[in-house]
């Protein structure tokens, strides 16, 4: 869990040049004078970076600038205005130290999308789709910061325009030859329209139709391979269905980056994932050229292969039927992926060969799902905005069977779980994490038959719902909001939420490390029982970073969500969370895991305990973020262009002449009383949150003033009892009852530490380690023996332990009866002489056996209850 070392640098604070780039010329006007807004509901991913350069949407403009830079540029200002105390106070913010590029968009820029290698950046609006060619780096931070006009492509003109379905993703696809020229990306509409684009600048052809179009509504009731899937052309009447609504695309996104380490079916799947709640996958979708990763094609086929050989041995069984289909497609695509030649290298990735698709068994995979997971009461609160696969790791030992160096590998690839991980976020501000844990792999539909009647091969799956985290208070959720997800750069298994108001940080890297271990235990004794522990305990660690002020949400003069976040690893810029929301950048300098990790490897479960009970660093979290200026306080005056916004051309004439009674003057006295009555509304909002900042600051400082002067209190009252010559005043405390009370409180310290590692060790025993026979032959007694207990008769129809012990009640109780009747008879004076009298002493020894078979029941009896109570201790 990554600390929050400080909140917005200084560098990125007004009057730095870092704060100019996000201000723009509307910065600060009143909400009167803002243009209206639209209904436009959907993601805001307005900030994109390459490298340590960041574009982001100001006034639908796209500026750039270096991260690096700016940071190096106002350090450079800094201490130049140290050394010379005769330089202007402006001198370090003179410049402007970033560039507009300019883009032929004429709607609102809501995503930003940079190509994998940096050349390219798709610009999406609510309908539209731009390629735009990125310059270089170096041509960027020329001394020149004129605007730059991008060479753009609009993607599909007859596609993605106003009176077809909006876009919801744009991706470049992970498995694409990206080089200087060209590029794959992938678009899916809200309804349900998956299309693939192969980009070439020297053919215009390729931004105009996409290679492989995909109509998902008529691909989830297909039965045959050879039917048209296409989406409906331009202008072509849909109808209605029932679809519309429930295949309403929310977000998309592939399963993997083409990663060391992940699952080779994982970076050509495609996971959709709807409004309403359901999850379908593609798999695998590729275009036409595509980059295939080393272990990709080895992996396949040590995973196809044998499977393959599996399904035919059981191939009389008719439910296996299906299976052997779905393996026999999967070996004659990978077949045909072996008989290639393999092409030129990749220029982005020089490991990587180029492919090319195979056309058998088809190029449009069988559409996989509905992938469902049950939320219980919870459903009208599902309404999906975002999703985040995490893959499965690549199973080594099938790959590596046979080779020398099978240990190396699997030394490098320990981290990862062995099942796809899918988190999903809703408009609430709620995360729900499932596990995926039967694997998605290439399927396809079956060729058409004649004279054969076949229904849709769609078939719903369930996933495992782990858990369901709340990162939104509910006084501050908000009706426009739509979280979105950004990956963190250190672990797959840590990821940022960005919601209207505030950035949460989720870490599953933990709980995967321990699910893992129990994935791959040799004994499965136990586990069952472990992995429900894992799963239904804590899964997530959840941090809030960012927090908007409540007064900061309803101001006037800003947006009200705040764009997707950026995560930057850099020497420069340390471990650094950037996003911003109007002219305001929020971000949070994090402490790099990489320190915490180094320790605790380094040190033991005891040494940890002590160290962190002796010697606790200050925490370096401040309680809230820093004060940001507002942007009116900033801001021009509306009156400079008053007369050109809202005087017309005819009386402008009169401005300068006397002033004289008559409507044309009331008129604009009207107008001008409006521009400036809300200008000051704003200053004066903005200037009653300055003075509740400072009232409430000037409450904690008294506050915390109170409790010092508390403790100087305590401190004085202890040093006071103290003489000049060391010993105790008298009538003050005596020196050893207070030492007795140090040594209490640092032995229970001691006793807790000791506890706690004892704990520790206890729980990290359990994970993993096969249990040995005594202890599995312990576990079947005391299963016996409880089953003995609850059961009337056993299986072979013997009397239990628990009948046994009632019938010795019943027969103690009858010889207790006859001994008292017995003793009885004894004293009463005999009447007459009996025939026949039982001897006493024989009497006796019956009463004592039937005692000691009584004793020894109830002995054991109770042997069997402590331990199961000990059992029970244990395992809670």
């Amino acid at each position: 869990m990554p600390k929050v070392i400080s909140h917005t640098p200084p560098w990125l604070c007004r009057p730095s040049p870092g704060a100019a780039f996000f201000t723009g010329k509307s910065a600060g006007k009143p909400a009167a004078q803002e243009p209206p807004a639209d209904d436009y509901v959907g993601p805001q991913r307005t900030l994109a970076r390459r490298g340590t350069e960041i574009f982001a949407v100001v006034d639908n403009q796209i500026r750039w600038a270096d991260l690096s830079t700016l940071k190096e540029n106002w350090h450079t200002g800094l201490q130049s205005k140290k050394k010379s105390a005769k330089a202007a106070p402006a001198e370090a913010d003179a410049g402007q130290q970033w560039r507009v590029l300019t883009v032929p968009v004429y709607g609102q820029i809501r995503q930003l999308v940079v190509s994998p290698n940096g050349a390219f950046m798709a610009i999406v609006t609510a309908h539209t789709v731009h390629i735009a060619v990125l310059p270089d780096s170096a041509h960027l931070v020329a001394s020149d910061r004129s605007p730059i006009r991008l060479k753009t492509y609009q993607l599909g003109p007859t596609t993605h325009v106003i009176p077809e379905s909006p876009v919801v993703s744009a991706i470049w696809h992970p498995l694409g030859v990206h080089s200087a020229l060209g590029g794959c990306i992938v678009t899916v509409t809200a309804d349900a329209a998956v299309r693939v684009w192969e980009l070439d600048r020297n053919n215009h052809w390729s931004f105009d139709r996409p290679t492989l179009a995909i109509d998902l509504k008529k691909l989830v009731d297909g039965t045959s391979c050879d039917q048209d899937f296409s989406p409906p052309g331009f202008g072509k009447n849909r109808g209605f269905s029932a679809d519309s609504f429930d295949m309403e695309v929310a977000s998309a996104c592939f399963g993997g980056d083409a990663a060391e380490g992940e699952d080779a079916w994982a970076p050509m799947t495609l996971w959709v994932a709807m409004r309403p709640g359901d999850i379908y996958a593609l798999c695998p979708l590729l275009p036409s050229k595509w980059q295939a990763p080393p272990a990709t094609i080895p992996s396949l086929s040590a995973a196809i292969i044998p499977k393959l050989a599996a399904a035919e041995e059981d191939e009389s069984d008719p439910e296996l039927a299906d299976q052997l289909t779905a393996c026999r497609q999967q070996f004659e695509w990978l077949r045909e992926i072996d008989q290639q030649e393999a092409g030129p290298e990749s220029e982005s990735a020089p490991d990587f060969d180029v492919l090319t698709r195979p056309s058998n068994p088809s190029a449009i995979p069988r559409l996989q799902g509905p992938f469902h997971f049950d939320v219980g009461d919870q459903v009208d609160d599902l309404e999906v905005t975002d999703l985040l696969v995490i893959p499965s790791k690549l199973d080594t030992e099938a790959l590596m069977t046979g080779e020398e160096d099978e240990g190396a590998l699997a030394e490098d690839e320990k981290e990862g779980l062995s099942a796809t991980v899918i988190c999903v976020s809703t408009r609430s501000g709620r995360v729900h994490i499932c596990l995926e844990t039967e694997g998605v792999e290439g399927q396809w539909l079956p060729k058409a038959k004649a004279t054969t009647f076949t229904t849709s091969l769609s078939e719903p799956a369930d996933l495992v719902l782990l858990e369901s985290l709340d990162t939104v208070r509910e006084n501050l959720r908000e009706p426009h909001a739509w979280p979105v997800f950004t990956k963190d750069v250190y672990s797959r298994y840590n990821f940022f939420l960005t919601t209207a108001n505030n950035v949460a940080f989720l870490s599953l890297s933990a709980w995967a490390q321990r699910l893992e271990a129990e994935f791959q235990a040799e004994d499965t004794a136990g586990s069952a029982f472990r992995i429900g522990v894992l799963c239904d305990g804590n899964i997530a660690l959840r941090e809030l970073i960012i927090q908007m002020n409540e007064s900061d949400i309803t101001t006037a003069e800003t947006p009200n969500h705040l764009s997707a976040s950026l995560v930057f690893a850099d020497y420069d810029l340390g471990y650094l969370l950037l996003t911003y929301r109007g002219p305001t950048p929020q971000a949070a300098i994090l402490d790099e895991p990489s320190r915490a990790v180094l320790s605790s490897m380094s040190r033991s479960i005891e040494e940890d305990a002590e160290l962190a009970a002796a010697h606790e660093p200050l925490p370096l979290k401040p309680r809230r973020a820093p004060y940001q200026v507002p942007a009116i306080f900033y801001a021009e005056s509306p009156l400079r262009t008053f007369v050109e916004d809202h005087v017309p051309h005819r009386h402008r004439s009169t401005l300068r002449e006397q002033v004289r009674l008559s409507p044309a003057t009331l008129d604009i006295i009207a107008a001008a009383h409006r521009v400036l009555s809300a200008h000051t509304g704003v200053l004066e909002r903005a200037a009653a949150d300055l003075f509740r900042r400072c009232e409430r600051l000037r409450a904690e400082m008294r506050d915390q003033l109170e409790h010092i002067a508390t403790i100087a209190e305590r401190i004085r009252n202890v040093s006071s009892s103290i003489d000049e010559h060391g010993g105790r005043h008298e009538g003050s405390r005596s020196e050893a009852s207070i030492n007795a009370r140090l040594e209490a409180a640092r032995a229970r310290q001691a006793q807790l530490v000791r506890r706690h590692a004892e704990l520790r060790n206890k729980i990290a025993k359990l994970g993993g380690r096969p249990l040995s026979d005594r202890e599995q032959a312990w576990i079947r007694e005391v299963q016996a023996l409880s089953q003995s207990i609850e059961e009337e008769t056993d299986e072979q129809g013997k009397q239990t332990l628990k009948q046994r012990l009632e019938i010795a009640k019943s027969l103690a109780q009858q010889l207790l009866a006859e001994s008292k009747r017995a003793d009885t008879e004894q004293q009463a004076p005999p009447e007459a002489p009996s025939p026949a009298r039982i001897p006493e002493r024989l009497q006796r020894a019956k009463v004592s056996d039937a005692m000691r078979m009584v004793e020894r029941e109830s002995a054991v009896i109770d042997a069997i209850t402590s331990r199961l109570e000990r059992l029970n201790a244990s395992l809670s």
